[in-house]
């Protein structure tokens, strides 16, 4: 059963309010609102599993990351820098992973359905093509040896010439059903894939040979019954669709020629099948429809080889397989399988690229704040300590950044000295130096009265 899909809209507004939501976990860590991430990260695990579309998520997450940036240095009471990539630590952890596993749970799903369509699709094509080959093999081979029969009678001199019109009219009724069979064959069969037939071993190849003789065509035939034995299933059926399919293209293609039938042992482990007919009379060349395109298929998958071709005497139809069938790793059969595979790990991979993206944003946002704060607001602890009370403030220019106008709410700071206005400078010591420690200096006068490490609480 087909699960239920979200509309793309509600999805979003799932994902922006589940965001939102989990953004300040940064203040609130301490809080019981804390567990409000539980369902929000199952809000989003149930978007990415229900939600198709990849662009609107996409789309809501980086709103939600870009607007909570300036937020946080306007909402009173919170670290700018350091509370923003908390919170988008804490975003991508409880709600962009679970979206993420939800979206690869539904590709994967999406996977095995059109896996499943396909080998169904596979299945009916068989079948068409099992009833195709079955068509063909058995009422086109009839349908050649009646052809066959009433040419024969064409032939008696003691008939009268009513009857012998008969003749030739069934025998081109004959002709004309198996033109009509071939065009059906066509139609119904696919492509790609053999159909299929229960192996009917050596005791089928005798009635096939002894029914055409009753037809007929004269046959001389030399089969080693003892190597037949011995192959495959699947190689005695493809053995004896090989000689019907030489005798039916002898009987449409060269009525009245003698054919010879072989099937010898070859290589060790192999049997040599050749059929062949000693003229070749009609204009149209055999192998030109359906039987012969429709045997090379059946015996590329056994690892075997048919060669059909006419010479100088006649026509011959030759078989070589191995007794027990190797099947060639071409992948031909798996190729809907593996596009299928490929598509889903390209989606899975535009998915994994989100969280990525999201994650080398706020790194070259963070490196682009962490830049400004240490060019602008901040001092080494070494300038601070060559900083020495009584300085004068023109003094110290040349040394000081242009600073802050406050440090930042988490930090501690006592009162300042009556009468004196104070600067308050970031302390880092280089890139790397994360904190919200804070350098104060005051002034009366212009003149240095006090120098004050601020700590975060």
């Amino acid at each position: 059963m087909k699960e239920w899909a979200w509309p793309t809209p509600l999805g979003v507004v799932l994902l922006i309010v589940a965001t939102s939501t989990a953004l300040p976990m940064a203040r609130w860590g301490d809080s019981p609102l804390v567990l409000i991430l539980v369902p929000a990260g199952v809000a989003a695990y149930l978007v990415g599993r229900r939600m198709a579309a990849l662009a609107p998520a996409v789309v809501a997450f980086s709103m939600v990351f870009a607007f909570s940036l300036p937020m946080s240095f306007v909402v009173p009471g919170s670290a700018p820098l350091g509370d923003w990539m908390t919170s988008v630590a804490i975003a991508l952890l409880t709600i962009v992973s679970p979206w993420w596993f939800g979206r690869y749970r539904l590709l994967r799903a999406e996977q095995r359905t059109a896996d499943v369509t396909l080998m169904a699709d596979r299945a009916q094509a068989e079948e068409r093509a099992r009833i195709a080959d079955d068509l063909h093999d058995t009422i086109g081979h009839e349908l050649a040896l009646i052809a066959v029969q009433a040419g024969a009678l064409e032939l008696e001199r003691d008939l009268s010439p009513r009857q012998l019109e008969r003749f030739r009219e069934l025998r081109e009724a004959a002709v004309r059903a198996s033109g009509r069979l071939r065009d059906v064959v066509e139609m119904t069969r696919p492509d790609d894939g053999p159909g299929r037939l229960d192996p009917i071993g050596a005791d089928g190849l005798d009635a096939l040979v002894m029914g055409a003789r009753e037809a007929g065509i004269t046959i001389n035939a030399d089969v080693d019954r003892s190597t037949l034995s011995m192959a495959h299933p699947l190689v005695a059926e493809l053995v004896v669709r090989t000689v019907r399919e030489g005798l039916t293209n002898s009987a449409r293609h060269a009525p009245g020629s003698a054919v010879s039938i072989s099937v010898m042992p070859g290589e060790p482990d192999e049997v040599i099948v050749r059929v062949r007919s000693t003229r070749l009379t009609r204009t149209e060349s055999p192998g030109g429809g359906h039987g012969i395109p429709s045997l090379r298929r059946r015996a590329e998958l056994l690892g075997a080889t048919i060669d059909a071709g006419p010479d100088d005497t006649g026509f011959e139809l030759r078989l070589r397989a191995s007794l027990q069938p190797r099947r060639p790793d071409t992948g031909v059969t798996d190729l809907g399988v593996r596009t299928n595979a490929h598509s889903a790990r390209r989606r899975l991979l535009q998915t994994a690229a989100f969280p990525a993206a999201i994650i080398a944003l706020a790194l070259v946002g963070f490196i682009v704040v962490q830049a400004i704060t240490v060019t602008q607001t901040a001092i080494s602890s070494d300038v601070y300590d060559e900083i020495h009370l009584g300085a004068t403030r023109d003094e110290l220019a040349t040394v000081l950044p242009g600073g802050t106008p406050r440090p930042v709410p988490v930090v501690t700071e006592p009162p300042a000295p009556d009468g004196a206005q104070c600067e308050y400078f970031a302390a880092r010591d280089g890139w790397l130096h994360f904190t919200d420690a804070t350098y104060r200096l005051c002034f009366i006068h212009g003149v240095l009265v006090e120098k004050m490490l601020l700590g975060a609480t």
